[in-house]
């Protein structure tokens, strides 16, 4: 709790005015994306909310147990039914809804952990301004505690972490509109007309995910596939590749004028998080960024395995060197850096995933346009990234990738400014000069800065 109570002051503290918990528009419709830490679940698809009516449409393509399958559900809550739909046979499933209609929406007693901006402020759509709350809701069996994002203007759902006794589940929002293009979406169809409702077997579902976690593959319905709006948060073992062709298609498939990969600003000033899937590490990070002299400066306060810690540390990739700074007696240890310089980016070999937008559409300083890139990441061998940047700008958003080690590594970017502010911090201080490089310690790379234990 440290790091996040760290988090809040950081992020928080210096607010003009402070954000206040809203409700999202009444009428939505948008794309979806559920996933959890054990990787055992990856859902993405569509939905279309009704607040008003307390009705609920989603289509999703779901990968369960390395099984994938098409789910199409529609709830309705006012009647308390719940219908599962396969439009390739025209039947239905028409089952008891115990589950109570929550808005969405951030409750009163939500708690504020901050407002950042995701990509950058220094120019015109290359930023969104979200606000990040925390809390915890019950349910008749359990509880659990959430970490909701929504944009400061429209409180639109961008996403949300839940922390159930399982485990972590993220559930991504995109591609937003206010409104309901098509309103019978949320009418059963007409073939649905003669289901009956089946007796409660006790398998109804208490929470939103329940949904994914109690159904099973049927190949009818997989077949019956419609195309849905993907998500950026797809299995990225890739050991089922029939999502990642279903995520390229239905994400870049129609884009008039494709994406290209792209190099960020050479000089960047921004924030940044380092967490892991099995929750041994978190880091929350200052970085000053020098891609024309190679020099990245990162300040790092975090936790691993419950112990916090702070170090700061100057990475000289012309000279190979790396500077670990301790102001507080004015030493320094230097020890040998030994990767290339990576410039923040897309590289040229990395393959679109698709083009989104964070937040909506419909209004000004709703949403931001990104681009999703996936490749092969140089710094560990074989292993596969999954990137996000802005379209216009190229200022990174997130990146995930994976480790033996720690699992699903993923880097988010928050509060970027072009330039850098005080370039004399990317100079060592007076007192490191004298410092000698330990040729006994193992050379550092970017990532083990990181990925080590503190």
């Amino acid at each position: 709790m440290r790091v996040l109570i760290l988090f809040a002051c950081l992020s928080a503290g210096c607010l003009a005015s402070k954000p206040h918990p809203c409700r999202a528009p009444p009428r939505l419709t948008g794309g979806l994306s559920v996933s959890t830490q054990s990787g055992n679940l990856t859902v993405f698809g569509k939905y279309v909310y009704d607040a008003l009516g307390k009705r609920i449409r989603l289509r999703e393509f779901v990968h369960h147990n390395n099984k994938t399958f098409h789910l199409d559900v529609l709830l309705l809550y006012r009647e308390r039914v719940l219908y599962k739909i396969n439009y390739r046979n025209h039947t239905c499933t028409k089952k008891p809804l115990k589950a109570d209609f929550h808005p969405l929406a951030i409750p009163k007693t939500a708690s504020l952990l901050g407002q950042v901006v995701l990509g950058s402020s220094s120019g015109p759509g290359e930023g969104l301004l979200v606000n990040t709350w925390a809390g915890e809701v019950h349910t008749k069996n359990s509880s659990a505690k959430y970490i909701s994002t929504v944009t400061e203007f429209g409180c639109i759902p961008v996403s949300t972490l839940f922390h159930t006794k399982r485990g972590w589940w993220v559930t991504s929002f995109f591609n937003n509109v206010i409104g309901i293009r098509d309103p019978n979406q949320l009418n059963p169809p007409c073939f649905c007309k003669d289901a009956q409702l089946e007796e409660d077997d006790g398998e109804d579902p208490e929470t939103f995910f329940s949904l994914f976690e109690n159904t099973e593959p049927d190949s009818e319905m997989y077949i019956c596939f419609r195309p849905v709006a993907g998500s950026f948060r797809v299995n990225l073992g890739f050991s089922d590749m029939r999502l990642l062709v279903a995520l390229t298609c239905l994400l870049a498939g129609c884009l008039a004028q494709r994406p290209q990969p792209c190099t960020s600003p050479p000089l960047m000033t921004g924030y940044l998080t380092v967490s892991t899937q099995n929750e041994q590490l978190l880091i929350y990070i200052q970085y000053l960024y020098d891609a024309v002299g190679q020099r990245i400066r990162l300040w790092e306060q975090g936790s691993y395995e419950n112990k916090t810690f702070v170090s700061d540390n100057l990475l000289h990739y012309k000279e190979g060197v790396v500077y670990n700074i301790i102001d507080s007696n004015q030493t320094c240890q230097k020890f040998p850096l030994k990767a290339q310089f990576q410039p923040i980016g897309i590289p040229k070999t990395a393959s679109l995933v698709g083009q989104i937008v964070l937040g909506s559409s419909s209004g000004p300083n709703e949403g931001l346009l990104v681009n999703v890139w996936t490749g092969v990441l140089p710094e560990i061998a074989g292993s596969r990234f999954l990137s996000t940047v802005t379209e216009f700008g190229c200022i990174p958003v997130s990146t995930a990738y994976h480790t033996d080690q720690y699992g699903w590594v993923l880097m988010t970017f928050f509060n970027n400014v072009v330039g850098i502010p005080d370039p004399s911090l990317l100079n060592p201080p007076s007192f490191c000069p004298k410092a000698e490089i330990k040729p006994e310690v193992e050379p550092e790379d970017f990532l083990s800065l990181f990925l080590k234990k503190k």
